[in-house]
């Protein structure tokens, strides 16, 4: 069963994921992320994303077109080596502005 993916705004500018970023969650995600992230968020931490596939990358580059169109664009951080792996190989981690976990977070 696909855990749900959610997002927590923090008051520091920077929105938290955590699940499943996939398929079956990035509608819902899509929905609510349309209507609940400021443009005040310049950050998101993937650190507590447990599964990507290519929907949830697809989201992520909606949402960076989105902010770059009116030239705040975001940051990703904390990414899990699986969306680092699908953004290097679709050519799209230049991008999203993305960078990895540290070693000590796996």
């Amino acid at each position: 069963m696909t855990e749900a993916c959610t997002m927590d705004l923090g008051e520091d500018g920077c929105a938290r994921l955590a699940g499943e970023l996939t398929f079956e969650s990035v509608p819902g995600l899509y929905a609510h992320a349309q209507s609940a992230l400021p443009e005040a968020m310049n950050s998101i931490d993937l650190s507590g994303v447990t599964a990507v596939d290519s929907a949830g990358l697809a989201l992520l580059l909606e949402w960076q077109a989105s902010r770059k169109s009116s030239s705040a664009g975001l940051t990703f951080t904390n990414a899990p080596s699986s969306l680092l792996s699908l953004a290097s190989l679709t050519e799209a981690t230049e991008l999203l502005n993305i960078s990895g976990r540290n070693s000590a977070n796996g």
